[in-house]
């Protein structure tokens, strides 16, 4: 049940669902991969599940995957854009409204580009917990 419960939330994610260029907010993006490690550590302690890297040898399980997505995966990612974008939002004119701000960030793009580089490792890890789980989602990993 955890494997799905994990699978389930990673799956509607941002990170799996595409951002589409010039839509959406990188705050929610950045909200929601958060979320996500808030909810993959309550679900392991709802089944008593202790965290762990993955092993080199053997199926995956659901520790080594949740450690994957935590710290393999998104934590690389919202530990850098997190603080550049939460900087650049404290600048913004009272005038302005924050998605225009967002949206006019010299680095959006890259963030965006950088998000859009999670899909794979997180469908990855979305394909792995369906093989625990059972449960297919139609978000096999590509390459």
């Amino acid at each position: 049940m955890a494997a799905f419960d994990i699978q389930v939330e990673l799956v509607t994610r941002i990170g799996v669902q595409e951002l589409a260029p010039g839509t959406g907010s990188l705050r929610e993006a950045l909200t929601s991969l958060k979320s996500l490690i808030d909810f993959t550590r309550a679900t392991l302690h709802t089944y008593n599940i202790h965290l762990e890297p993955g092993s080199q040898t053997g199926a995956p399980t659901v520790q080594s995957l949740a450690y994957t997505l935590i710290n393999d995966v998104i934590r690389p990612f919202t530990t850098p854009w997190h603080p550049r974008l939460a900087a650049y939002e404290a600048r913004c004119p009272a005038d302005i409204a924050p998605p225009d701000h967002e949206a006019a960030w010299p680095q959006a793009e890259t963030m965006r580009a950088e998000l859009t580089a999670l899909r794979e490792p997180l469908r990855r890890i979305a394909e792995d917990l369906g093989g625990i789980s059972g449960a297919d989602f139609g978000v096999a990993a590509t390459g």
